[in-house]
């Protein structure tokens, strides 16, 4: 039976969202690449700083509202959720996808898209 690539995805935006780092780098690749707005990060050590938060203030959680894949690619749509730690109280939302590349069961790649048309145009490049 063949792997489900929508898991290794699925799997990093729950431990993103528990803030869970131990887990979260179990599921990305030893030479992962984060493609961030600030830039590119390399390696699973790397990995967990980027998805380190800092207490306070306002704080995102991810919320997966459709999916697709493609051989080796995972998209999600997803909602970005902010809210004010403090009080839990509602901050605003951001539409956006991700793009995932998974191979063997690991996350090997992660881009995110603002442009939700965009990301469906890269999930079907080769």
């Amino acid at each position: 039976m063949a792997e489900d690539p929508e898991q290794p995805a699925r799997a990093f935006v729950e431990a993103f969202n528990d803030r869970d780092l131990d887990r979260f780098v179990e599921i990305v690749d030893p030479e992962v690449e984060l493609h961030s707005m600030r830039g590119t990060v390399r390696g699973r050590e790397a990995a967990r700083d980027w998805a380190t938060r800092a207490p306070g203030g306002v704080q995102q959680t991810i919320e997966i509202v459709g999916s697709e894949a493609a051989p080796g690619r995972v998209l999600l749509d997803i909602d970005r959720v902010w809210n004010w730690a403090e009080d839990g109280s509602y901050a605003s939302t951001d539409e956006m996808a991700w793009l995932f590349e998974v191979e063997d069961g690991l996350v090997t790649s992660w881009r995110p898209f603002e442009d939700r048309a965009e990301a469906r145009a890269a999930l079907q490049e080769a």
